[in-house]
């Protein structure tokens, strides 16, 4: 029973994170940077409000299926695990566009931004902020053990 509450509040967590991260950050801590960028042309302001838009449903999904479910079966916890994610594969995957950045080098509102190195590396915030939100949904659906049968 310890196990399943400590696997249930890693998604619980997860699906916060998913929930209030992304708009705080970037509508909130670096609207200058997003939805109030001069530069940005309306539709690129309309993707970004979409991404906000998903990452409130993924979040919202998730946490209504850790609050309904009245046992923690595996498919279940997978599912919340899944959508508390979701957004966060979504940001590295994005990353990986021709086109694209993490970072803020460059740009004509926040200026030459120079992400934190180790090594010659890149650590981007957003990118540590989503592998370490992945894993936290990954330890809680593997926390969730064996599938439990329900009798019907």
């Amino acid at each position: 029973m310890r196990r399943e509450k400590l696997a249930k509040g890693l998604l619980i967590a997860t699906a916060i994170s998913t929930l209030t991260i992304p708009i705080g950050v970037d509508a909130v801590l670096l609207a200058q940077g997003h939805m109030n960028n001069p530069a940005w042309l309306p539709h690129a302001k309309l993707h970004c409000a979409m991404s906000f838009f998903a990452a409130a449903s993924l979040g919202s999904a998730a946490l209504a299926i850790l609050h309904v479910r009245p046992t923690s079966d595996r498919f279940s916890m997978g599912l919340a695990a899944f959508l508390g994610s979701a957004f966060w594969l979504g940001l590295i995957a994005a990353g990986f566009w021709p086109g694209t950045s993490y970072g803020f080098l460059n740009d004509p509102v926040l200026g030459n931004v120079q992400e934190p190195q180790l090594g010659g590396i890149a650590i981007y915030p957003n990118v540590i902020a989503a592998i370490i939100t992945i894993a936290i949904a990954a330890i809680g659906y593997w926390l969730t053990g064996k599938e439990k049968l329900i009798e019907r």
